[in-house]
């Protein structure tokens, strides 16, 4: 019994309640100061959201709650004391509980459409099997800092007997760092550099990887072949031209297309993907942030379409006469890393126009082609030897050339801080199947093919989506700006909220300091994305806190016991209100 009395006076005691707010002083402070040079993801995962913070913020509770009970009986004087420490109670058991239960993830919404998943910070990598369809999760711990090491990674579901995973390195922010190196197989590959007034390229051209030997610059390209250029007729093109896919290096079948052809859903051979047409167009023009069908004026075709399959949702509108620019509205690039070029007749020619060419050859260098129109010149090239092309003031000169060669993908870390363009969240993972071992980078958002143990895989590193029980439309996205100038003043979003189950449909308004609050949740507009040619995206901030009410509750009855410690006792302590006072 003892032991008892002694381990209840131990956590009664003032000594440790000193010893935690000390503690917690200097843990609260390495958090500012954290958040402060790292950024607020670093301070969440070393500090604010352990599991040991949780254990001193609840060893505090207990401290007050014993404090508490060591008084019993308790006596009128005792009231400011015990207010102020049930205040301080209840304040700790709402963080703990927004702690635990709290969530707080990003909406990201284009103009004209409709959301219902919030995006978590929470890192997963996820396996799509492309002949079954089954899908396997595999979560992670969020790393505040570039990591490296072995972690076996375990799913959602039990794959144990099919792939093991392991997670290598994991750098939360990173800039990609490509090397070419010789080798004795690959592909031949030349470093060539284009300059000019209006543009410059400074790039290396695969012969043998269809997505790296072709440059496209509105309407020129150069590429990397083994045929050389000829003039010969177009080839026999469907009424509207075709649509061609490429994931990574495979290239898909083309689609042909017609009048017919829209609203149609094509499937995509080998790959867990299809595509719906949506509108198809001979002279697309882009007003107000929308794509439309002008009557007069230069050709511009375009295709808007919807890639779906393999958990992912995305529209596209892929212009045939500039096929470099993003296809994707909001996102670029695409998270099937899938490159699509829009052909049409009598138009591709056009585009085609100005070529230059690079053609190899048996022994030596390659040889060059140079197209303007119809007319074609050609000579052999010379290592770091400028040469016109015949388009206005361009030149290009090859520095490099390797007979065969491998292009080597790694990344380098970049502070946390960072606020570099280039900079991107990405892991290194092992697979493992059959006896069957791959390593690879896997970028953020990005969707890579992995063949492995005789089956056909494709790779996600994300974040975790959940569903918010309601849609939330963006109709309108509307800046203020200052008087007299083009600077933002202020933001928001004109927005539809639709809730099926309870039957609302509703229009609202959300701004930075007037969030949306339904269903336990706060949206609150935090930020957006303007992009030429593409629709306003709405970046809202979506929280969950359902600690709030005790923790508003606990500092009303906090600060109502401290006005009882200092105002209410000295008033009982006047002479008169003391008997043991009055005789004097």
């Amino acid at each position: 019994m003892k032991w008892a009395i002694a381990c209840f006076k131990f956590f009664a005691s003032l000594r440790l309640a000193v010893a935690l707010l000390v503690i917690l002083g200097i843990v609260f402070g390495a958090g500012t100061f954290v958040e402060s040079h790292y950024g607020t993801d670093a301070a969440q995962v070393l500090i604010y959201r352990t599991h040991w913070l949780g254990f001193l913020l609840i060893l505090l509770a207990f401290n007050l709650l014993a404090s508490a009970l060591d008084r019993i009986p308790w006596k009128k004087k005792h009231t400011g004391f015990l207010t102020t420490h049930l205040g301080i109670i209840l304040l700790l058991s709402g963080a703990l509980i927004s702690q635990a239960f709290g969530i707080e993830g990003q909406l990201a919404i284009p103009e004209g459409k409709t959301e219902s998943r919030m995006t978590l910070p929470d890192p997963l990598i996820q396996i799509l099997a492309v002949d079954s369809g089954q899908r396997w999760i595999f979560p992670m711990k969020r790393q505040a800092f570039p990591w490296k090491g072995q972690i076996e990674l375990i799913a959602d579901t039990d794959i144990s007997d099919l792939i093991q995973v392991r997670l290598l390195t994991d750098y939360p922010k990173a800039k990609l760092v490509e090397t070419v190196q010789p080798s004795d197989t690959g592909s031949p590959a030349l470093h060539m550099a284009l300059k000019g007034s209006r543009a410059s390229v400074d790039q290396w051209l695969f012969l043998e990887n269809p997505s790296r030997n072709l440059i496209h610059l509105g309407p020129a390209t150069i590429r990397f072949e083994a045929e050389p250029l000829k003039n010969q007729p177009e080839e026999n093109f469907p009424e509207l031209g075709f649509l061609q896919f490429q994931f990574d290096n495979r290239i898909g079948k083309k689609i042909p297309l017609d009048q017919k052809s829209i609203g149609k859903t094509f499937a995509l051979e080998k790959m867990p993907y299809q595509v719906q047409v949506k509108r198809i167009f001979k002279h697309a023009i882009v007003e107000g942030n929308q794509l439309m069908e002008q009557k007069s004026g230069e050709s511009n075709p375009a295709v808007e379409l919807i890639l779906e399959g393999g958990g992912l949702s995305e529209r596209h509108t892929v212009f045939a006469k500039f096929p470099e620019f993003p296809t994707l509205h909001g996102l670029a690039p695409s998270a099937a890393r899938v490159r699509i070029s829009y052909e049409v007749p009598d138009f591709s020619k056009t585009n085609a126009a100005n070529e230059l060419r690079f053609i190899r050859q048996p022994k030596g260098l390659p040889k060059y082609q140079t197209k303007k129109g119809d007319e074609i010149k050609e000579g052999q090239l010379e290592l770091g030897k400028e040469i016109e092309t015949g388009w206005m003031d361009f030149k290009f000169a090859v520095d490099q050339y390797l007979e065969y060669a491998t292009l080597i993908e790694s990344y380098s870390p970049l502070p946390s801080y960072s606020q570099s363009v280039e900079a991107i969240s990405t892991v290194e993972v092992e697979f493992e199947k059959a006896g069957e071992k791959k390593t690879m980078w896997l970028p953020q958002g990005e969707i890579v093919y992995v063949p492995l143990g005789g089956a056909d895989y494709h790779v996600m590193y994300g974040l975790k989506t959940k569903p918010m029980g309601f849609q939330i439309e963006l109709v309108d996205f509307m800046i203020d700006t200052d008087p007299g100038t083009n600077q933002p003043a202020s933001f928001k979003s004109a927005v539809k909220l639709k809730d099926l189950s309870l039957g609302i449909n509703r229009d609202l308004i959300i701004q930075m300091n007037r969030p949306l609050k339904h269903r336990g949740f706060k949206v609150y507009q935090s930020a957006y994305q303007q992009e030429a040619g593409q629709p306003e995206v709405s970046i809202f901030t979506v929280a969950r806190d359902p600690g709030n009410p005790l923790k508003y509750t606990g500092a009303v009855i906090m600060i109502a016991g401290i006005l009882m410690l200092f105002y209410v006792k000295p008033f009982s302590t006047l002479k008169g209100s003391d008997p043991k006072l009055r005789n004097k």
